[in-house]
């Protein structure tokens, strides 16, 4: 599993509609919240992978969310444990939690709850698919340290990888994936200003060119907007 596959199954329609559905966001808030969150939530689960007093207990962790059934996606997430979730973000997230959620919500215009509950409700999904994913690296249904550290080394590594991680924490104008080189904020930049050219600089249009996500198809409809 690469950054991109595993960005379109979290942003895909079926999760997107799940989310909905569990926390009574709209589709639209959902993708903006979880395309501002994805970069710090990989970059906590990196830590607690590579991080030698949380190595053991995050493994063991994705050996169990390993085990969820996610073959439906929206009647996973639709009937997300948000508790659990809720449990994941404290661990992804440490000390910084209160202030990531509030930046996001801030930049997303979503209130902070509704923030909260839409990174508690893709949690499980995140660990399951992390979970899997490391089990697929040792042909096993044990996931070890080492295949949770490879696992994320190879979703946060170099090139297009590292790329698509930084544009995603760039989409809201924020830097909640964490500190940026300065060649990633000049490319940002440069993708910015390019789009600018032609139109209006639209973040989940430039979120569709790298992912096979369509936006409009979760903007809210002139009924919708009068309501």
């Amino acid at each position: 599993m690469d950054i991109k596959s595993l960005t379109n199954t979290l942003l895909g329609e079926e999760s997107l509609e799940g989310v909905s559905r569990a926390t009574g966001a709209s589709t639209g808030d959902v993708l903006n919240v979880l395309a501002a969150a994805l970069p710090s939530l990989l970059s906590g689960a990196s830590a607690q992978a590579n991080t030698a007093s949380t190595s053991t207990g995050f493994a063991n962790a994705l050996q169990s969310h390993a085990a969820s059934d996610t073959s439906n996606l929206l009647g996973f997430l639709s009937n997300a444990d948000l508790k659990d979730g809720n449990a994941i973000i404290s661990h992804l997230l440490g000390s910084q939690q209160q202030t990531t959620t509030q930046q996001i919500a801030q930049q997303t215009g979503v209130s902070k709850k509704q923030t909260g509950l839409i990174l508690a409700c893709i949690a499980p999904l995140l660990m399951s698919l992390l979970g899997k994913s490391s089990q697929s690296q040792t042909n096993s249904t044990n996931v070890t340290t080492s295949a949770a550290s490879s696992l994320m080394s190879s979703l946060l590594g170099g090139g297009q990888s590292s790329m698509l991680t930084s544009l995603l924490g760039g989409i809201l104008g924020g830097s909640l994936g964490g500190q940026q080189t300065q060649a990633q904020t000049q490319t940002i930049a440069q993708q910015q200003t390019a789009t600018q050219q032609t139109s209006s600089f639209n973040p989940l249009s430039l979120l569709s060119g790298l992912l096979d996500v369509n936006p409009n198809r979760f903007m809210p409809g002139d009924d919708e907007e009068e309501k």
